[in-house]
């Protein structure tokens, strides 16, 4: 996502937020419907200049979402400032032109309290592991400080509920990733059995996974064999007594993945073929192989 048409009111500082366009923009990637609506919310954030909660977490990308809301919104402020607050050992003091504080609840409430007079006329944006309304949030979360964050709020998915960015996420990444060869793409079953994962640890642990699948493997795209075991083996619970070879979620992976497009197709078949990258005709084919019809 790139937000293009927010216009700085003219300045002396005009200069800074030039130049920092002119640098490649941060962004929050994805196509489905829960990736959008973050992207939408990002967009109205960078219109404005309140406060931003972000609630979502670890792995998410809520240090992305403030880079973003940094780069296209953030006026004169040259860089981002990121404070985290579980590394605080001491009262908070000032913050700059534009903050990123991370996980406001590791924050005790008198200081989380003060945040407004330490903001000052800055921008802040704040995240939260905790949803505001769960009752660990309650008490973990300053109630006037969420209200007065909230000027945005922005909700953020889990990878496991949109497993359909998956691809193009896996793909960023790789292009980031330092290797010693070309890698161009990922292998059909490699996918199949990491769109079934749940991944607990969203897409940082997409990136720890295909960092790993690229020291492991030696082939120009990342291959089944390449992914950490955690994801390969299909049922930890039943793998004990079965063989290396059932191990492996080949067929399992694809019963997922048909059923959970299925699922989110709402039985739409021509969907959920679209989902999958098939041909309508292979899915009815897997649907009658695999008993699921």
């Amino acid at each position: 996502m790139q937000v293009a048409d927010h216009l700085a009111a003219p300045s002396f500082s005009d200069s800074i937020a030039e130049a920092r366009l002119r640098t490649p923009p941060p962004s929050f990637i994805g196509h489905s419907p829960a990736a959008r609506r973050v992207q939408a919310l990002i967009h109205r954030a960078v219109r404005t200049n309140l406060p931003v909660l972000l609630v979502g977490a670890s792995g998410t990308g809520r240090e992305t979402i403030a880079r973003v809301l940094h780069h296209f919104g953030g006026g004169e402020a040259p860089a981002l400032e990121v404070v985290r607050a579980k590394e605080q050992t001491s009262r908070l003091v000032g913050f700059g032109a534009f903050t990123y504080l991370a996980d406001l609840e590791d924050l005790p409430l008198e200081e989380q309290a003060r945040l407004p007079a330490l903001t000052g006329l800055g921008r802040i944006v704040i995240a939260t592991q905790l949803r505001p309304e769960s009752e660990e949030g309650r008490g973990r979360l300053h109630p006037q400080i969420v209200r007065w964050a909230s000027g945005v709020r922005i909700d953020i998915p889990n990878l496991g509920e949109r497993i359909e960015d998956l691809d193009m996420l896996a793909m960023d990444v790789l292009r980031r990733i330092p290797t010693r060869r070309p890698i161009g793409s990922i292998a059909d079953s490699a996918l199949d059995c990491m769109r079934t994962y749940t991944w607990p640890g969203n897409v940082d642990e997409l990136e720890e996974v295909l960092t790993h699948a690229i020291e492991a493997g030696s082939s120009e795209q990342i291959e089944l064999r390449d992914l950490p075991a955690k994801l390969r083996v299909r049922d930890l619970h039943q793998a004990r007594n079965e063989s290396p070879e059932r191990q492996l979620c080949l067929e399992e992976a694809e019963k997922q993945a048909i059923r959970r497009a299925l699922n989110y197709a709402r039985g739409n078949k021509r969907k959920a073929a679209r989902l999958l990258h098939i041909g309508k005709t292979t899915l009815y084919r897997k649907l009658k192989q695999y008993d699921l019809e």
